[in-house]
């Protein structure tokens, strides 16, 4: 119950804080572009604050979601023209979303948080939602979370 507290805490603290100092943004990952220079290792804070808890699951599938979330902490500038970047910071998100949806499905029978995931990406993605990246990556929390809180 400690590792979900503390993601839930961290997600929550982090997020609140983007929105009310910046507003949404395009992504999550987006603030670490418009937080100042001595505020930036905020963002990696927030990565590791949700990814290194899932290493305490006792799953070797969420051990690897969660180092793939340490990653986007590690490689923040997405932006960068530096291929490595950016490869490893979509990876890194990507795997972090992916792996506990399938897990929680696969291994536990638990399909809810993969089908809702699906069916608001295809929502947000098809309506005229601005940041859709944002509220993709809020949804995917929220389903994450959903998932965690029923193993």
């Amino acid at each position: 119950m400690i590792p979900i507290t503390i993601q839930a805490a961290t997600f929550i603290v982090y997020i609140s804080f983007i929105v009310y100092r910046y507003g949404v943004l395009p992504s999550i990952s987006e603030s670490w572009y418009v937080l100042p220079k001595g505020q930036k290792f905020l963002f990696t804070l927030f990565t590791f604050g949700i990814g290194v808890p899932m290493l305490f699951y006792d799953s070797a599938v969420l051990f690897l979601a969660g180092s793939a979330l340490t990653f986007v902490g590690a490689a923040t500038e997405f932006k960068s023209t530096e291929w490595i970047k950016d490869e490893v910071h979509y990876t890194g998100a990507a795997l972090g979303i992916i792996l506990p949806l399938l897990y929680f499905g696969f291994n536990n029978g638990l399909w809810i948080p993969l089908i809702a995931q699906v069916v608001g990406t295809i929502i947000i993605t098809l309506t005229k939602t601005p940041n859709k990246i944002w509220w993709t990556e809020l949804l995917a929390f929220v389903c994450v979370l959903f998932g965690l809180l029923n193993l």
